[in-house]
C-alpha cells in the first residue's frame, strides 16, 4: 500500500505560506485528514482580505471572525452567547408591579381624606378638598415626604382629579338650574364672565404671574378648589400656583360665610334673593351650604341651586380657554427653556418671551406662557370636560338612578380630597410666601363677583 507523501492539511504539494495557501487552522480540518476528504475552496483574488485580519509581514495567516450578519445570511448565535432578550413580563405582572409603584402614595392620600373628611364633618362650613391641600402642603414643608409617595401622588393629582371632575357633572340637573329662571340665570352668566376677565386684567396690572391669575380666576368666578383643579390641567401651571389660588379660594370664600349674612339683612334682601347672591358669589359649594343652613330652607335652596349653575359653566369656561391658549402658544421643541412671570414680577416685559411674544393670548397678561413653557398645545377640548358635560346630559335626561345621585357628592368629594392632598404634596411654602399680590388679586376678584351679583339681584327684584 502506498503512502502520499506528507502534504499538511489540503493534501497537495503547497507551501503554508505561498499567496493564498493555509494552514489547518483556516479550515478547521484536522493535520492529518486525507486527500480528496474535502474539496479544495476556490482561489481567492489577489488583495482580497473579507476574512483576514492585517498581520505583521511574516506572521501566520490567522482567520478574523465573521460578523454577525455578511454576504453569506446571519450567523448562528450559539446558546448563551451574548447579551439575550429578556421576556417581556405579561400584563398581570405589569399590573401588579404599577400597582406596587402607586401604592404607598395612594396609602398616604388614603390616610389624608379620612382626616379631611373628619374634619369638614366636624366643622360646617368646610371642605374635605380644601383641608386635603393644607395636608399636603405640612406633609411636605414639615419633611415628611418620601420620593417613593411620588408616583401615587402625581397619579392622585392627576388620573383622580379627572375623575372627579367628571362624576361632578352627575350632581347638575338642567331642569333643576332652568328653573331658577332666566333673570337669575343671566345674573349669574354675567358675574361668573365678569369676575373672571376682570381678574385676568387685574392681575396683569399688578404683576401677578398669568398662569396663577388664570387660576384664581377660574376658582374666584365658578367653583372654588375644583374648578382651580380643573384649569391647572389645561393651563399646565405649577403646585404653587395651585396652592395660592385654593387659598385666595379658603380665605375669602370664609370670609363671606359671616360677612353675606350681616349685609343681606342691611340690603333688606328676599330669601330668594340671598339665595340667589350667595350662589352666584361664593366660592365653594361647601361655604354656599353653610350660608344657607344658618339663613334658612328658603335660602339654601335657591343658594344651592345657583352655585350648581355656576358649576355648569366650568366646562366651557375651560374648554374656551384651552381653545385660545392652543392658538395662542406654538409648540416648542422639546427640551426649549419656558419662560413664565415669575410672581412679583410684570407681565408684558422684555424678560417675558410668553407674554411679549406670543400672538393672541386670551388676555393680556399672556396666558399662553402656561402652555408654551411646557412646549405643548393644549387640547381643543379636553376628555375630562367632555366627559363633565355627557354625565350632566346623562343626569338631566333621567338615565341616572336616584340612589347613584344620592351617592355621588360623598365619591366626588373623597376623590377630590385625594387628588388636592397630591396637589399640595408639590407646594414650597418659602415659595408661596412672596405671594402677597395673590391675596390682593383674590380680594378684588371677590369683590367684584360680590358687587356684580348684588346688583344683578336687586335689579331682577
Amino acid at each position: 500500500m502506498a503512502f502520499l507523501p506528507f502534504t499538511g492539511s489540503s493534501g497537495h504539494l503547497t507551501d503554508r505560506h505561498a499567496p493564498g495557501g493555509g494552514g489547518p487552522a483556516r479550515h478547521g480540518w484536522g493535520t492529518d485528514a486525507p486527500a480528496g476528504d474535502t474539496p479544495e475552496p476556490a482561489p481567492r483574488p489577489p488583495g482580497d482580505t473579507r476574512d483576514t485580519a492585517p498581520r505583521p509581514d511574516g506572521a501566520a495567516s490567522e482567520p478574523a471572525p465573521r460578523p454577525a450578519r455578511d454576504a453569506l445570511g446571519p450567523a448562528i448565535r450559539p446558546p448563551g452567547d451574548g447579551p439575550g432578550v429578556a421576556p417581556r413580563p405579561g400584563p398581570v405582572r405589569r399590573a401588579a408591579a404599577a400597582l406596587g409603584t402607586l401604592a404607598p402614595g395612594l396609602g398616604v392620600a388614603a390616610v389624608a381624606v379620612v382626616l379631611s373628611t373628619s374634619l369638614s364633618r366636624a366643622v360646617p362650613g368646610t371642605s374635605a378638598a380644601v383641608i386635603a391641600v393644607v395636608c399636603g402642603v405640612a406633609l411636605t414643608n414639615l419633611g415628611g415626604f418620601h420620593r417613593s409617595l411620588r408616583p401615587g401622588l402625581r397619579f392622585a393629582g392627576r388620573r383622580l382629579l379627572r375623575l372627579a371632575i367628571v362624576l361632578l357633572g352627575l350632581q347638575i340637573a338642567l331642569p333643576e338650574v332652568l328653573a331658577l329662571g332666566w333673570r337669575a340665570l343671566m345674573v349669574i352668566a354675567a358675574a361668573t364672565g365678569g369676575t373672571f376677565l376682570a381678574t385676568r386684567w387685574i392681575g396683569g396690572r399688578i404683576g401677578v404671574s398669568p398662569r396663577r391669575s388664570l387660576l384664581i380666576a377660574t376658582g374666584v368666578s365658578v367653583c372654588g378648589a375644583a374648578a382651580v383643579a380643573a384649569m391647572h390641567e389645561v393651563a399646565d401651571s405649577d403646585d404653587d400656583d395651585v396652592a395660592s389660588a385654593v387659598s385666595v379660594v379658603v380665605l375669602y370664600g370664609s370670609a363671606t360665610i359671616v360677612v353675606l349674612p350681616l349685609l343681606a339683612r342691611l340690603f333688606g334682601l328676599t330669601p330668594h334673593q340671598f339665595g340667589v347672591w350667595a350662589g352666584a358669589s361664593v366660592h365653594e359649594v361647601a361655604q354656599v351650604a353653610a350660608i344657607g343652613a344658618t339663613a334658612g330652607a328658603g335660602v339654601l335652596a335657591s343658594a344651592v341651586v345657583a352655585k350648581l349653575a355656576r358649576v355648569v359653566l366650568l366646562a366651557p369656561i375651560v374648554a374656551l380657554t384651552s381653545a385660545a391658549l392652543r392658538r395662542g402658544a406654538a409648540p416648542r421643541p422639546p427640551g426649549a427653556p419656558g419662560t413664565g412671570v415669575p410672581e412679583g414680577g410684570v407681565a408684558g416685559t422684555a424678560g417675558t418671551a410668553d407674554a411679549a411674544g406670543t400672538a393672541g393670548d386670551v388676555t393680556e397678561g399672556g396666558a399662553g406662557s402656561a402652555v408654551a413653557s411646557a412646549g405643548r398645545r393644549p387640547p381643543v377640548m379636553p376628555l375630562f370636560v367632555a366627559g363633565f358635560l355627557t354625565m350632566v346630559i346623562a343626569r338631566s335626561t333621567g338615565l341616572v338612578p336616584a340612589e347613584v345621585t344620592r351617592a355621588l357628592p360623598e365619591v366626588t368629594g373623597v376623590l377630590l380630597a385625594a387628588a388636592l392632598f397630591g396637589l399640595g404634596t408639590g407646594v414650597n411654602l418659602r415659595e408661596l410666601a412672596r405671594g402677597g399680590r395673590s391675596l390682593l388679586l383674590g380680594g378684588a376678584a371677590t369683590a367684584v363677583i360680590g358687587v356684580i351679583s348684588l346688583l344683578g339681584v336687586v335689579i331682577m327684584g
